[in-house]
């Protein structure tokens, strides 16, 4: 492994996402802010397809950019037994991680708004308004394009540090690390599965909020049908992710209390809330029941909404601020001498 062309590779890889990606990130919220204004001024909603439908094509090509960047980092980033020389494999980090959150999410909600047909006219603004406001975010806090997975880059940046220290024990307790984060978190089929799930379940579940909203303004049932709809939609992929994540939680977490993390005790709360939404429904025909569905559809999304910041502001297992494998990744990992188990 050449530690030295492996560091400046990466490096002009970076400088290359910055170059390319840079204006893509600079457009940015400048077209949230006008997908904005066009979504929120009636004289100006005539082109509000045509104006989602830029903002998708440029989420897209930031989307095929930081593919290609991820490529090129499976390609560079391997992890090596210092004491064999052998190469145990490449790092896939996923397209969905870090930096990478807000716009992956905005990105699913521009195509779930552009794919939108019963009451388009009413529900497109909304879908556009949150593309906007997820574009604007990405842009300015997640800096996908010039502060890239940070966290990721910064754990292997320390790796190969350590393997060129000559220093041995040094060299093992780094390769350990990163061999546990490449095959039990980054390259685990779990993380390739379970984030997109959630992602197209909180783009759906954002349809119905906006349904919901139009409904309480309106009082007009259609609206209902159209938010049940986008909610049952988005319950599916909700309830297969969360299923996918607790085995794997289960077995990534022996000996440690991820049962109590915010986040995970959030996830149940929110999948409990459009449970109840859903089941409520059936008795919609009750006086007054509408309300109460209503009512559970929009603290459903707060939920949501709460349960997405809980990564960032809540401590525990499934905190944003995870740099190092779960505890059974590491306990797994058997001494430098005999390789990986």
């Amino acid at each position: 492994m050449d530690i030295a062309s492996t560091q400046a590779q990466i490096a002009r890889l970076i400088d290359l996402l910055s170059t390319w990606g840079g204006p893509i990130q600079a457009v940015l919220p400048f077209a949230a802010i006008a997908l904005f204004v066009v979504a929120v001024v009636p004289s100006l909603r005539r082109w509000l397809p045509v104006a989602l439908g830029a903002s998708l094509a440029l989420l897209v090509i930031g989307e095929a950019l930081l593919t290609w960047f991820h490529w090129r980092l499976w390609e560079l980033c391997q992890v090596v037994n210092p004491m064999t020389g052998a190469v145990h494999g490449s790092v896939a980090v996923p397209l969905w991680v870090e930096s990478e959150k807000l716009y992956v999410w905005g990105l699913v909600v521009a195509v779930l708004g552009m794919s939108i047909r019963r009451h388009r006219a009413e529900l497109l603004p909304g879908a556009a308004i949150t593309t906007a406001l997820l574009m604007f975010g990405a842009a300015l806090w997640g800096k996908p394009f010039t502060e890239p997975l940070p966290q990721f880059l910064g754990q292997y940046a320390g790796y190969l540090q350590a393997m060129g220290s000559g220093v041995p024990q040094l060299a093992e307790q780094a390769f350990r690390g990163m061999e546990g984060s490449r095959q039990f978190y980054y390259n685990t089929w779990y993380m390739w599965v379970h984030p997109p799930l959630l992602f197209i379940s909180y783009g759906a579940f954002a349809l119905s909020f906006i349904a919901t909203l139009q409904m309480l303004r309106t009082r007009f049932s259609a609206y209902e049908t159209t938010a049940y709809r986008w909610a049952r939609f988005g319950y599916l992929p909700l309830t297969a992710g969360m299923l996918i994540g607790f085995p794997w939680a289960i077995l990534a977490w022996q000996g440690e209390s991820w049962w109590w993390s915010g986040k995970v005790n959030m996830s149940i709360m929110m999948w409990l809330l459009y449970t109840a939404v859903l089941h409520a429904r059936l008795y919609l025909r009750r006086r007054g029941m509408w309300r109460w569905v209503a009512a559970l559809a929009v603290l459903s999304f707060v939920v949501l909404v709460l349960t997405y910041l809980a990564t960032y502001i809540v401590p525990g297992a499934h905190s944003y601020a995870l740099a190092a494998p779960p505890p059974a990744a590491m306990a797994s990992l058997t001494p430098i001498a005999g390789g990986i188990a």
